[in-house]
């Protein structure tokens, strides 16, 4: 009896056993065999179209449920503008960002309608779509693309806001874009207000004033540092820790913050542009000016505020940056020096030597000798936003760009009206690409390729496949290209 029960718990133990490896084996069969006919990987389609009836239109739902959001949006801001009246060619900003309803607007003997008002879209006059690029996402296009609708590209802002941008693929879908001085409409300079502005001696301390009366007296550091932009693609934290083991530096921001700002510049708008903050930085010799971002002609105030204080600027971003500094001797560019301790060890034997400290601070005295930057400023047709400089003539960059479109759209309008053919402008990666982030290596030395788990050169990676996956799915006229995947080589870059 004992054997027998034995023998029937071993044989009931054994069935159990081989049913569990067929029906694990039946899962792994099924899912590798597994295809999604039904929804195929290009795009995701709503699950609610039957797709039995073939004269119905493939639409994904979030697509419809967006686009019902945008109406009801659109149809309340912009209710009371009137769209029969309008002749004048139409420029929409699809992504909204000026706020205009809608208005006809001279550009010199041309005109032309600008609004924010989705309802345009399928007007006649319709010639332009508009795209803020911080806001430019895949997902929320005016699709399928109109042969006669040009797109035109905006994005004066960091390459970190929309890495979707720094592709060519992504680039060539529009008409134009800007920064880069390549560019069709390059607004390089958005942060110098002017020559004069630049060349000011408002806050100029001398150099023995910043000895005795200010390193000596407040004890400051001779190099200042303000971010609260933390860990941002450039890296630049990572090479300040490494300077800071070198050369005393004084970080006022939230990143490696080591000494307090008054409460009243605490804010990162309305503090540094605060008369109080260039008081304080014009009394430091060395203001470390470290973009977010590298990338040809990516210059902002970071550069332009210390040289206008009278403080010698020490550069990180565009490698191009020589090209638009006031002269050869007023900056010292990073990427110049071998490592973290030799740029401290320039820095210690200027804020040293006086003399040497000051055939840095000569061209305030002597002027801009940089005759790239004089031609740009004096050649520029519009001018930076400032109540200060601002005139009844004053025309801001976005305006003078809506007017730059406005004038191409006439252009081909005549053009056609010759009987010649029209001409389609596009993008290119020289108008604003930007390279994959990489890294300052343990000297301090930039240009370490990053670790397979870094957020931004990962992310730098993805949005090139979704760039080329847009440009396929543009091209192939479907209605959304929200979730279009087709790149196939996404693995081979990680």
């Amino acid at each position: 009896m004992f054997l027998r029960r034995l023998y029937r718990k071993r044989y009931f133990k054994w069935l159990v056993f081989v049913f569990t490896v067929f029906i694990f084996w039946a899962v792994i069969g099924y899912l590798v065999s597994y295809e999604d006919e039904d929804f195929p990987d290009d795009v995701i389609y709503d699950i609610f179209i039957d797709e039995t009836q073939d004269d119905h239109e493939h639409i994904p739902l979030d697509q419809e449920m967006l686009e019902e959001m945008q109406r009801v949006k659109t149809s309340k801001k912009y209710e009371t503008v009137d769209a029969t009246n309008v002749t004048d060619p139409i420029i929409l900003w699809w992504t909204e960002f000026t706020g205009e309803p809608g208005k006809s607007r001279s550009c010199g003997n041309d005109r032309c309608f600008f609004t924010n008002n989705r309802n345009f879209r399928n007007h006649k006059h319709m010639k332009v779509f508009v795209f803020y690029g911080t806001d430019f996402s895949q997902k929320d296009l005016p699709l399928p693309r109109r042969q006669h609708h040009e797109w035109a590209l905006f994005h004066e802002e960091s390459p970190k806001n929309n890495f979707l941008l720094c592709h060519e693929d992504a680039l060539s879908l529009t008409a134009c874009c800007i920064l880069r001085r390549e560019s069709d409409f390059p607004i390089t300079t958005q942060h110098l207000l002017s020559l004069e502005w630049l060349q000011q001696s408002t806050y100029t301390k001398s150099t023995s004033q910043k000895n005795r009366q200010v390193v000596h007296a407040e004890g400051l550091a001779p190099v200042v540092y303000v971010q609260s932009d933390c860990n941002p693609p450039s890296d630049r934290d990572e090479f300040v820790k490494q300077l800071m083991k070198f050369i005393p530096v004084d970080s006022y921001g939230t990143c490696l913050n080591n000494k307090q700002l008054p409460q009243k510049l605490m804010s990162p708008l309305e503090g540094m542009a605060h008369k109080d903050f260039y008081e304080l930085l014009s009394h430091y010799k060395f203001v470390l000016a470290m973009e977010n971002a590298v990338c040809d002609d990516y210059i902002t105030e970071k550069l332009w505020r210390p040289l206008m204080v009278g403080a010698v600027p020490v550069v990180f971003g565009s490698p191009k940056v020589k090209d638009f500094l006031p002269s050869n001797t007023s900056a010292l560019v990073i990427t110049d020096f071998n490592s973290a301790e030799h740029l401290a060890k320039h820095l210690q034997y200027l804020n040293n030597k006086d003399m040497e400290y000051d055939k840095l601070q000569r061209w305030k005295d002597t002027g801009v000798s940089n005759q790239l930057l004089h031609n740009i400023l004096s050649t520029r047709v519009w001018s930076p936003d400032d109540d200060k400089t601002w005139t009844p003539d004053h025309v801001n960059f976005v305006e003078a760009f809506e007017c730059f479109i406005c004038k191409r759209v006439h252009e081909n309008l005549k053009r056609v009206s010759r009987g010649e053919e029209t001409v389609q402008w596009k993008a290119n990666v020289d108008h604003y690409g930007c390279p994959k982030p990489m890294k300052f290596d343990e000297s301090g030395k930039y240009g370490k390729e990053p670790p397979l788990n870094d957020y931004w050169s990962a992310h730098w990676l993805q949005q090139k496949h979704a760039a080329k996956a847009l440009k396929e799915c543009i091209s192939s006229e479907i209605p959304y290209c929200g979730d279009y995947r087709k790149s196939k080589d996404l693995r081979r870059d990680f």
